[in-house]
């Protein structure tokens, strides 16, 4: 009903805004505008001229006054006292400014999601995204897709001692670690991403370490066993213990081969499990292999009530817009030429092995 009517008021020539604003802050505006306009037209005139200056003057309000147009609109348009209830309503928890704030994040957001889609699915761009060159240090950007409550521990890739550092920090221990942490191997690991979150509610901490693999790579024993070894470097190194403490890795993948997938797919199971030692009386310890499919359903339903309020579907070619905008200097070569955006200076990303 919202569009329909906001389709006719473009079809009059009434409307404040051109049919599809450019740039997060702009459409969150416009989204904005449309909630409130919509919510009140039984009281816009419907003389063609003046409909059109109620609605500019609408628009100057929620640009210039935000946190004033309740009491602009009640003076200008006779409210009813349940329009004025409803208007209220909005501004109740926070200020019209905070909910274009917060329309701009989700719109912001919502392009992100579909670039995101397009770069790990599309089969004529897949197979140009790397794993550390593109992939990593975008998401590093992101860190939100996987989930609110995370905080970034650290900006690029770290070793399992780096970890044990960030990890004892976490929980208020003297972070200095008494020497290195090594694989059961003897060897060292890095990991992608490694992300820290204190549940206050549960009195735990959660860590989420994070194996990105680029979407040309299939999940196969091979990459499960790699995170694997990185949970098992922690279960065995007592300087890592802590009974409030949940660690979770994940092999983030496009696709599973489907030798792995009876392996992640046992009954009485959630679906991804890898491993989950069950010995282990220090901390509960879990390895997943989750597809990009999965990651990207969870982040959209989080965003879902909103998006629906703001009633905004981004369409591919404003996600990577929005991907050259904020990532131009980490994507593949041929989406950033498209827009002229310089390329990187970094060797990193000119390396046909990374």
């Amino acid at each position: 009903m919202r569009r329909q009517l906001v389709d006719r008021w473009i079809d009059e020539g009434v409307y404040p805004y051109p049919p599809r604003a450019e740039g997060g802050q702009a459409q969150a505006e416009q989204a904005t505008f449309d909630l409130v306009a919509t919510s009140i037209n039984r009281h816009i005139p419907g003389d063609r001229t003046k409909k059109r200056l109620t609605l500019s003057l609408l628009q100057n309000s929620l640009r210039h006054n935000p946190d004033e147009m309740v009491e602009i609109l009640e003076k200008v348009l006779r409210l009813s006292e349940s329009d004025i209830s409803h208007l209220h309503g909005l501004l109740q928890q926070t200020s019209l400014s905070n909910i274009i704030r917060a329309s701009s994040i989700v719109t912001s957001r919502l392009q992100f999601l579909t670039a995101l889609e397009h770069l790990v699915f599309d089969e004529e761009t897949y197979g140009l995204v790397k794993e550390r060159a593109h992939l990593h240090k975008i998401l590093e950007r992101e860190l939100w897709v996987f989930g609110e409550e995370y905080n970034m521990m650290r900006s690029s890739e770290i070793g399992l001692t780096r970890l044990l550092e960030h990890h004892r920090r976490a929980i208020g221990w003297d972070p200095t670690p008494d020497g290195p942490v090594v694989a059961l191997d003897g060897g060292t690991r890095r990991v992608n991403l490694a992300l820290s979150a204190e549940s206050h509610e549960h009195d735990r901490v959660r860590h989420l370490v994070i194996e990105l693999k680029a979407p040309s790579v299939d999940a196969d024993r091979e990459q499960a066993d790699q995170v694997d070894d990185y949970m098992q470097a922690v279960l065995n190194d007592p300087r890592f213990a802590n009974v409030e403490t949940t660690w979770d890795f994940y092999l983030v993948v496009r696709k599973i081969r489907p030798r792995l997938l009876p392996r992640v797919r046992q009954a009485g199971q959630p679906e991804g499990l890898y491993s989950e030692p069950t010995s282990y009386e220090h901390a509960k310890v879990r390895v997943w292999v989750r597809t990009w499919s999965e990651i990207l359903r969870e982040a959209k339903q989080r965003l879902e009530f909103v998006k629906n309020g703001i009633d905004h579907n981004p369409s591919l070619e404003q996600a990577l817009q929005y991907l050259r905008t904020r990532h131009g200097d980490l994507i593949p070569d041929r989406l950033r030429q498209v827009t002229g955006v310089p390329a990187p200076r970094s060797e990193e990303a000119h390396d046909p092995a990374v």
